[in-house]
């Protein structure tokens, strides 16, 4: 069955710049020294000997320093110095302190030609590094992303924001995979914090998630104390905490199973007025809460959606009176209103400018039998 993922509406691609010299091509080096040598020909000619302007010799400095590295505008300066020198010398000897006085120009030249080259480098570098690191995150990025793989029956579609555009690493986590039991196990939470420790964490758990749903496909409650145990009772205890709703859909009589952690309160969409699902909240996992989760179970109705999502979706901001954060209501006053669900409408609605926080949502829908 299809599924649907899109982490930022207004996803862009990370380009990396490369800098590189197409084969056959005059290397700045190469140019500069070809600019020596061609005035070192045409001097004699064209050159006035009277005023010998053998300033001349610092335009292949100029160039090489604006194309080249800081070493090849040092190579091309002292062969410019070099043979600038000799024309002076050869064949009518100039007077000393116009000689040195000329000299110390070229030299000047060469000088900032090499300081404009080095720091012109320096900054490629930076610009490189920071192009280097923002492809490494990207590339963790879509490690840390899943794409669902529900079972013949289901449909489920997601979508990923997170809130740290700096990073694009956020504490929101999701997976939705199909059980050995036929049914669909899913998980959708939110870690304490953003950027790559929480991105970390959050898929630490999800991965645990995923070996104890396969190893318990028909125990949702189990999920959940076994997520405590590993990550905050046994061993090193995790510095932070987590909320999470988690279980499973059986498509064949659609039903839903499910366990909720401090999470925010899911919606069934179905024909009729949307409905809020207020069932039993246990506390988040990291507070020092060693029990106090129980399993709630519902049944679906046919193409009934089922909308889950993290609490950076209800608790952003509105553009025209920051201090509001009535996102609850929002929510269902748009699903009350909508025709036909979409998810990316749904987005913007909620998030006119974007989102403060991480926001993860996802729709599942039983759509038939087996």
């Amino acid at each position: 069955m299809p599924t649907d993922l899109v982490r930022h509406p207004d996803e862009t691609t990370t380009f990396r710049v490369v800098r590189r010299t197409a084969a056959g091509a005059v290397s700045p080096l190469m140019l500069g020294v070809l600019g020596v040598v061609i005035l070192a020909v045409v001097y004699p000619i064209v050159a006035d000997r009277t005023l010998q302007p053998l300033a001349l010799f610092v335009i292949p400095v100029l160039i090489t320093a604006a194309l080249g590295s800081w070493r090849e505008t040092a190579t091309v300066g002292a062969l410019a110095f070099t043979v600038s020198l000799i024309e002076a010398l050869v064949p009518d000897k100039m007077e000393t302190a116009a000689l040195v006085a000329r000299m110390v120009i070229i030299s000047v030249t060469v000088g900032v030609g090499m300081l404009v080259a080095f720091e012109r480098e320096r900054r490629q570098r930076v610009i490189d590094e920071s192009q280097s690191r923002g492809l490494l995150l990207d590339t963790l990025q879509d490690s840390l992303v899943p794409v669902p793989v529900p079972p013949p029956g289901i449909v489920v579609r997601v979508r990923y924001i997170p809130g740290d555009d700096r990073m694009l690493l956020g504490g929101d986590f999701f997976d939705a995979i199909a059980l050995p039991n036929g049914a669909l196990g899913y998980i959708i939470g939110d870690v304490c914090g953003q950027g790559p420790r929480a991105a970390a964490f959050g898929a630490a758990l999800r991965s645990g998630w995923k070996t104890l749903a396969t190893v318990s496909p028909d125990e949702p409650l189990a999920w959940v104390q076994g997520l405590d145990d590993s990550f905050f009772r046994l061993g090193r205890h995790a510095d932070t905490y987590a909320t999470f709703n988690t279980g499973l859909v059986e498509p064949g009589v659609r039903r839903w199973r499910f366990v909720s952690a401090g999470h925010p309160w899911p919606i069934v969409l179905g024909a009729e007025t949307p409905s809020m699902v207020q069932p039993f909240v246990g506390p988040p996992l990291g507070l020092g809460f060693r029990s106090g989760w129980k399993e709630s179970e519902q049944a679906l109705g046919d193409g009934a959606v089922l909308l889950l999502y993290t609490d950076g979706l209800i608790e952003n901001p509105l553009p025209e009176a920051p201090q509001r954060r009535d996102g609850e209501r929002r929510l269902l006053d748009y699903l009350d209103r909508r025709g036909t669900f979409d998810m990316d409408s749904l987005l913007r609605e909620l998030g006119p400018e974007g989102f403060q926080d991480d926001v993860a949502v996802m729709a599942i829908t039983a759509t038939s039998g087996h």
